[in-house]
């Protein structure tokens, strides 16, 4: 029985608990809806927008990711729309269910005022709170860490079947939900291999329980294995994301994420207070954290620099926790020892004021320092309403939207291509069969594009629509342009690579070039620079294929030094290979730093507003004859 005394501290604390968890929700809700989705999350929208769960494994098993969150949020999709708010408020659920996990856990293996020690630093972390308001599975993941690590521990304390299970089933569904929950499974089993399994069971029940929580989990998650491994063979370069090289700059940057910018008041409480002194006591649990703070960063930083380029900084969010409770640790202990204290002024409430101090201070800097760490997503949202706003209802539009992307997503939401419209999305179509469906809208006072920018098609389009109209309307954002050609005197495109050259030469011309394999092809390219250019660059003419993936023939030269508003011509003759197919190709002009390989921007300045259109300009569509 408790004493009236430990029974009102249990409830206070309980009390306490249940306060700081509506806090941080509200800190992570209060701007859920701010913010567009952008990519990720419009993909998670798309894949979940079937109301059949083998159209969801499908689209799934297309991409790099296991099934299990898309699953869970189509599920609760069906009862809550797919609106910005309903997307993403699971991800919140999923991350107060981890910040309550990460309590208890640091309950079980230190004590109370850990635990809620714990949670207030991971409950203001500024990795928790972006993720916790995206549409992705990193807080479940997290969360799931946390549990499967709670689980791990009471089942090690005393290895029964109940205890087993969830176990188990925390271990599938972390596989299940993210590739990099695998790390918080090696990083169970490497501290049971460091340290002495299950030290008051009878050695025959130990040996016959230390394996049984793994083979279920493998048995469980055999079903997707075969899917696994194609996903592998398909993406062998890794996931479709800008890769993070491994060096020292990668690390420094996860370290800035993790500690906010300040790593001093992450190391003050092991040295103001008596944490180290206590690690002999604290040692297996201390331990445990370590490897698990640890391994997922170091494993996904070694795949990474030897096998394919994995990382990134969301995909170590299941380590989140265990940094978490090891500051919380060292803040639980902080202040003098009890030796030193006077009669005055005791040692506990030194160690009180102390630990609220520098734990309000670390509260601070990462939640102060979440605009700087988390840069705000594009504008989607209120860049397809400026559109909307401008158009008149029976204005034409001729549109390319990917079923996946952010401007799909807001089309279905806000009707962007509500009235007269073209879908050129649902194929690649050659040049001749673009400008015949462009014909078609001739008559149009008005018309609007919502086009992506690298793709040939979209080039072709504004090159026809160039040529008698002009620009009323224009704006852009990620690959896409928002443009509208009015009737009136056409010709006012003007392309310009960075804030370096100016392109003048011929305008986009919407007349195919003939050519033919083993027959070079040539054109007259016409700059002028904008600032004096030194020899660090190199002008490109690639010969693509309709789908933009093949360089069928290319021609790169060194850029030779110029002054500032010095005009430029180059009359490059590409040889085309004997082997390259008949078809529709198109040449592409790219300015880039020839010693790193990186592209100039390509713009659009027809007026005082610049758009981005990418990293080459399109010049001239061109067949290849038989």
């Amino acid at each position: 029985m408790l004493s009236a005394a430990s029974e009102t501290k249990s409830k206070a604390a309980v009390l306490l608990v249940a306060g700081l968890l509506l806090i941080a929700f509200l800190i992570v809700t209060i701007d859920v809806r701010r913010e567009s989705l952008w990519n990720d999350e419009a993909w998670t929208a798309w894949a979940i927008r079937s109301p059949y769960i083998r159209d969801i494994l499908q689209r799934v098993e297309a991409d790099v990711h296991p099934p299990f969150y898309f699953v869970l949020l189509g599920g609760l999709d069906r009862f809550a729309g797919d609106s910005v708010l309903a997307l993403r408020w699971p991800s919140a659920l999923f991350s107060m269910i981890g910040l309550a996990a990460t309590y208890a856990l640091g309950k079980q293996i230190f004590d109370r005022r850990t635990g809620i020690i714990a949670l207030v630093l991971l409950g203001t972390a500024s990795f928790f709170v972006y993720y916790a308001r995206e549409a992705r599975m990193y807080s479940l993941l997290m969360s799931l860490a946390v549990l499967s690590t709670l689980f791990y521990v009471r089942w090690r304390e005393k290895p029964t079947l109940w205890r087993t299970v969830p176990y188990s089933l925390a271990m599938a569904a972390l596989l299940y939900t993210h590739y990099g929950g695998m790390f918080v499974i090696v990083s169970h089993l490497l501290h049971s291999a460091l340290t002495q399994f299950f030290p008051r069971t009878r050695l025959r029940t130990k040996w016959l329980m230390i394996p049984l929580p793994y083979i279920i989990a493998a048995i469980l998650y055999v079903p997707w294995l075969p899917v696994f491994f194609r996903q592998m063979q398909s993406n062998p370069n890794g996931p479709l994301a800008i890769p993070v090289p491994t060096n020292w700059a990668t690390v420094a940057a996860l370290v800035l994420i993790l500690t906010g910018g300040n790593w001093v008041l992450t190391i003050a409480p092991f040295v103001l207070g008596t944490a180290v002194p206590r690690l002999r006591q604290y040692g297996n649990t201390i331990l445990l954290l370590v490897i698990w703070l640890f391994i997922t960063p170091v494993g996904l930083l070694a795949l990474n620099a030897w096998f394919a380029p994995v990382y990134q900084v969301r995909y170590t969010i299941g380590m989140l926790p265990a940094g978490a409770l090891l500051l919380a640790y060292g803040l639980r202990f902080i202040g003098l020892p009890k030796a030193l204290s006077s009669e005055k002024i005791s040692a506990q409430f030194i160690s009180s004021i102390g630990t609220c101090t520098l734990l309000a201070c670390l509260a601070y800097v990462q939640l102060t320092m979440y605009p700087e760490l988390w840069p705000a997503k594009p504008p989607w949202e209120k860049t397809i309403r400026s559109m909307i706003n401008e158009r008149k209802p029976l204005d034409a539009t001729i549109t390319d939207l990917a079923a996946y992307s952010p401007a799909a997503y807001y089309d279905r939401q806000l009707g962007l291509k509500r009235g007269i419209g073209l879908d050129l999305s649902w194929k690649l179509q050659p040049p001749d069969e673009v400008h015949r469906l462009v014909t078609k809208l001739d008559t149009e006072q008005s018309i609007w594009i919502a086009l992506p920018v690298n793709t040939a098609k979209s080039w072709q389009v504004v090159a026809q629509l160039d040529q008698n109209r002009s620009v009323g309307y224009r704006s852009g954002l990620g690959n896409m342009i928002f443009y509208r050609f009015d009737r009136s005197s056409g010709n006012d495109l003007q392309f310009q690579f960075g804030e370096r050259v100016r392109y003048v030469g011929g305008l986009l011309s919407d007349q195919v070039l003939s050519a033919q394999s083993g027959k070079p092809v040539c054109v007259d390219i016409e700059l002028q620079t904008l600032t004096d250019i030194d020899n660090s660059f190199s002008v490109g003419l690639h010969l693509v294929d309709i789908t933009g993936n093949i360089n069928a023939a290319q021609w790169d030269k060194g850029f030779e030094p110029h002054k500032a508003n010095e005009d430029v011509k180059l009359a490059p003759c590409l040889d085309i290979p004997d082997q390259v197919p008949a078809g529709s190709y198109h040449l592409e002009l790219t300015l880039y730093n020839w010693s790193t390989l990186e592209r100039l921007p390509v713009f659009e300045t027809g007026s005082s507003k610049t758009v981005g259109w990418g990293d080459v300009l399109m010049m001239q569509a061109v067949n290849i004859e038989p």
